[in-house]
């Protein structure tokens, strides 16, 4: 039989939420620019006010990925302090 495990990240093994985060890191990383991290705020609230648009939350989510080589993604830091 297989078991599907669902963790949930934010708050709880994750302090603060996992997204808010990511894009705090990447900003740190200057993998984006400030205009992300506002970005992401509007997605935010959508997600709690229950009118998220999911497909153009992805969209921005991989963003960052899509627009940097690989060299520089693996290049990040590992961890955070």
């Amino acid at each position: 039989m297989n078991e599907l495990l669902i963790f949930d990240l934010d708050n709880t093994l994750l302090a603060g939420d996992s997204d808010r985060n990511w894009g705090i890191f990447l900003s740190e990383q200057q993998i984006v620019d400030s205009s992300y991290l506002d970005e992401s705020e509007r997605f935010y609230n959508n997600y709690y006010e229950g009118s998220l648009d999911i497909d153009g939350f992805l969209s921005f989510c991989l963003r960052p990925l899509v627009a940097n080589d690989m060299s520089v993604l693996l290049g990040l830091p590992r961890s955070i302090h």
